[in-house]
């Protein structure tokens, strides 16, 4: 192993050491009128009464920057609550037996909602700033009814689950209905839902499918809505992945934890118990600064949703002290202004990155990079990359995600194979010219 590889191992371990040892995430959960905090690793109680709730069946919480939202599903109402447990505010009008809620495209909070009375729209997703005003809502009728719980995947999209229709579906952030990852009658009455990797979906199953399949604790494929796992554990509300590997399960019978190796269940407190979140109570933690290519060229009418960022659900701005305040975020579909600098941000549960700067040249030319002209494959790739374009490829040069050159090439050829092989496995930009225009696009080496 190489030197400087054995450099960046260690610098990473030593990341993750001292994130463990300042970062006290723990995982909340709503049980017998109190919120209880367990250990984010183990399942463990460490705090049996870190709030004490009212009456009208608190059912859901999350993280929402600085604070702790709660949703009482008979109450009608979310009260807001700082990182030490205490009452900041609460939302007690335009919602009726609501369920759960998430943080969404970093800069809003959605609820579930079911009902029409106190002013609420019915079965609907109602969308909420941080600052706890009302956004509006969209309905989530015709195509399911009585949402129970909400996540976004962070790519763009939410997750819903249902009770009625029993399906879970994906809708974009302007709510369109995308189509189902679980079709409806393959479980019955889903309740709280959570993406344990890249892939799987966990999901609380509370009911049975007459003649079908049975309530518990389910792994459906995140690509097709398959079944990946199932365990017969009784009528489930919430689930949540520790960091052993372990699972965590609630229903009317109290908090266990699932060995999903072994299929053994374990008590962790018998009472009643509701939905799982994930809090860290040192405040925010400043996710990764966005990366990519600080000087990009694109073509006449291209958006900010073609610059080649890492990660590429970034939200943009204007300015470096909108990115900074978390003001004006810009729409995905904003056309790019030749030399124009954008900011880049990652916001995770609220959470702003340092901001990330792109420059943008954007050409007038009939002449530049298209589908019709320019082709580039197999992406992903091994090892080889074709280049084709009906003009002279002038030059090729591939960076990181960091911004660091790797490899300059001046083919001088319209057909180009490039060998790959010695790149280690990871993202790379590669900018490609050609009759004085260039174009960047984005390869995947495996």
């Amino acid at each position: 192993m190489k030197k400087t590889t054995l450099f960046k191992n260690a610098v990473l371990l030593l990341i993750f050491f001292v994130g463990s040892l300042t970062a006290q995430e723990r995982i909340a959960v709503i049980q017998n009128g109190q919120v209880l905090l367990l250990d984010s690793t183990t399942g463990d109680i460490i705090d049996p009464t870190f709030i004490a709730l009212d009456a009208g069946t608190p059912k859901a919480l999350i993280q929402v920057a600085d604070e702790i939202w709660i949703a009482y599903q008979l109450a009608d109402k979310m009260e807001r609550y700082d990182l030490d447990g205490n009452l900041i505010a609460t939302i007690d009008t335009g919602m009726d037996n609501i369920r759960g809620l998430s943080v969404v495209n970093g800069t809003e909070v959605w609820v579930c909602n079911s009902g029409t009375n106190n002013g609420a729209p019915g079965e609907a997703i109602i969308r909420f700033d941080f600052q706890g005003n009302n956004l509006g809502f969209f309905l989530t009728t015709p195509q399911s009814d009585s949402p129970f719980d909400i996540i976004d995947n962070g790519d763009g999209e939410v997750y819903i689950s249902y009770s009625g229709t029993s399906n879970i579906e994906r809708r974009d952030y302007s709510g369109a209905f995308l189509g189902n990852i679980v079709e409806q009658g393959v479980v019955n009455f889903v309740q709280q839902i959570e993406i344990e990797e890249p892939g799987v979906i966990l999901a609380a199953v509370f009911s049975i499918v007459s003649g079908g399949n049975q309530n518990g604790l389910y792994r459906f494929s995140e690509t097709d809505g398959s079944i990946i796992d199932y365990w017969s554990l009784g009528n489930l509300r919430g689930v949540a992945k520790l960091g052993n590997g372990d699972i965590l399960w609630s229903s009317g019978a109290g908090i266990n934890k699932l060995n999903p190796d072994t299929g053994v269940s374990v008590v962790i407190s018998g009472v009643s118990a509701q939905y799982f979140g994930k809090l860290n109570l040192d405040g925010c933690v400043t996710p990764a600064t966005p990366t990519g290519d600080s000087m990009q060229t694109f073509v006449q009418g291209a958006t900010l949703a073609d610059i080649v960022i890492d990660p590429t659900d970034v939200t943009w701005f204007a300015t470096e002290v909108d990115a900074i305040n978390n003001t004006n975020p810009l729409p995905s579909n904003t056309p790019l202004q030749n030399g124009e600098t954008y900011y880049a941000v990652n916001i995770v549960n609220g959470c702003l990155s340092d901001p990330f700067a792109v420059t943008v040249t954007v050409t007038l030319s009939t002449t530049e990079f298209n589908d019709a002209n320019f082709s580039y494959y197999p992406n992903p790739t091994r090892d080889k990359l074709m280049l084709k374009h009906t003009a002279t490829i002038t030059e090729i040069s591939i960076s990181n995600l960091l911004g660091q050159n790797i490899l300059d090439l001046h083919p001088q050829n319209s057909d180009v194979e490039l060998d790959l092989s010695f790149l280690p496995k990871g993202i790379y930009l590669l900018t490609v010219s050609a009759s004085e225009n260039r174009k960047t696009i984005k390869i995947i080496k495996e």
